[in-house]
């Protein structure tokens, strides 16, 4: 009878979720959708202001940023989603529900005023909170409400890149390095639709440009890609190591000499208002401008990629809010560009490769890359991004843009790492160097047992 009925129960088991997934989407997606439109409207306003102002505004804007995070709800500090993979890991998907509002806005204050930051975390984590409210009405068990908080992050990327697919498998590997959740795929993407056709419905449009250019595949232009791979993957690890490096004295400055909180985002806000002052306001906010010129293969800034990566670890290093995926598309974009010009091939599909490429590597996410590298830019570079996206991969080693990430793979035998704990919770490791040869120890010399 066991035979009989585990098909019936298994397709239960699949429309209940199918279900919950689609109504965590279109919820999603419609608060989402509206959370964008705010921050764009909000944008294209301080858009407008001289140099002048947005220098003076900005200092202002990091002390208000922090003090809605410090007196509003703690968690929406940093780039959201990983707040978001803590909550999975830590307390089956518990959100407090003040995060999401407190995120939207501090959010706003950042990016609006010049801060670099990107606009798909807090669209994960305001996911992520509202299905752990939707949790809390239907009495969820921690199993179920974790499943449903995963969802609503698959929708919250849905809705920010316009990749249904991509944003459902992203919801799902950036929770553990080397592991996906099998059974998540079909309930994520069902939420990733819903809310991917709820925003399209309600007005929200997305533009990557897509260029003609072709790249032939063979020994040569292999090599060329495995460069790429690797400087993305390098690129990716620079970043973690600035932003971990201001996070840690942060957190010194906060919890042994008593700093007040809200202080570090003021600090941020001035040390970025005299960067502005010495190259511009492009590398501020969420840079789409810089990241279209990239993708339609027009040339940009030999060190743009630098400037890009020093404002976003200052601003999400020092404490302000905002996401951290769209800036990996930009450092990305502009470091393919700047390598292609060099290597010979079309700059527009070298910015292409390399926005998947510091994605994959920052994101610890090359599947979910890969994918929507052929969601945006369509199937013709398929191996291109594949060929990219493994080594950035490999070479951003044991670290991630999320430390909360669960550890299911060792990357190499080289760089050991113990697995089922999260990246943060790693001991620091020895590097047995390859090239220096070992030689066993001799076994101890059995005493000698007199007759």
């Amino acid at each position: 009878m066991r035979k009989i009925w585990e098909p019936m129960l298994m397709g239960r088991q699949l429309l209940l979720w199918m279900v919950l997934g689609s109504l965590t989407g279109a919820l999603v997606g419609l608060v989402v959708t509206y959370f964008l439109k705010l921050l764009f409207w909000s944008i294209a306003l301080t858009n407008a202001w001289p140099l002048w102002l947005v220098v003076i505004i900005l200092p202002l804007a990091g002390l208000v940023t922090g003090m809605l995070i410090h007196y509003g709800a703690p968690d929406a500090a940093g780039h959201g989603t990983e707040a978001v993979i803590r909550a999975v890991h830590r307390h089956s998907g518990q959100i407090n529900w003040k995060v999401a509002p407190i995120k939207a806005l501090a959010t706003i204050t950042t990016i609006a005023p010049g801060g670099a930051a990107g606009k798909e975390g807090p669209s994960a984590q305001i996911g992520a909170a509202l299905a752990s409210a939707l949790a809390d009405l239907l009495k969820f068990s921690p199993d179920q409400r974790r499943r449903i908080v995963i969802c609503g992050i698959g929708a919250g990327f849905a809705a920010v890149f316009g990749t249904p697919v991509a944003g459902a498998i992203l919801g799902i590997e950036v929770l553990a390095i080397g592991d996906l959740w099998y059974e998540m795929l079909l309930p994520s993407f069902a939420a990733a639709v819903m809310s991917f056709e709820v925003s399209r419905f309600l007005g929200l449009h997305w533009f990557y440009p897509v260029t003609s250019a072709v790249l032939r595949l063979n020994v040569w232009s292999f090599g060329k890609l495995l460069v790429i791979g690797i400087a993305a993957g390098l690129a990716a690890y620079l970043l973690v190591l600035l932003m971990d490096g201001l996070h840690r004295q942060v957190h010194h400055l906060r919890d042994k000499r008593r700093w007040w909180p809200p202080i570090f985002p003021l600090i941020a806000g001035t040390a970025l208002s005299l960067l502005i002052l010495m190259v511009g306001r492009q590398y501020g906010g969420l840079s789409l401008p810089l990241l279209t010129s990239a993708l339609l293969g027009h040339s940009v800034p030999t060190l743009a990629f630098w400037w890009k990566l020093l404002f976003v670890a200052i601003t999400l290093g020092l404490g302000m809010s905002g996401g951290i995926i769209t800036p990996l598309f930009v450092i990305g974009a502009a470091l393919g560009s700047v390598l292609a010009g060099v290597l010979g091939i079309p700059l527009a599909i070298g910015a292409e490769l390399g926005m998947i490429a510091v994605t994959a590597a920052g994101a610890n996410a090359p599947i979910a890359a890969i994918i929507m590298g052929m969601e945006l830019f369509g199937s013709r570079l398929a191996p291109g991004f594949l060929i990219v996206a493994v080594p950035a991969f490999i070479m951003i080693g044991n670290h991630s843009v999320y430390p909360s990430q669960k550890v299911r793979l060792q990357k190499s035998p080289w760089v050991p790492i113990p697995t089922n704990i999260s990246l943060e919770d790693a001991p620091e490791t020895t590097i047995p160097y390859p090239w220096v040869r070992r030689h066993p120890k001799p076994e101890p010399t059995p005493e000698r047992i007199a007759p």
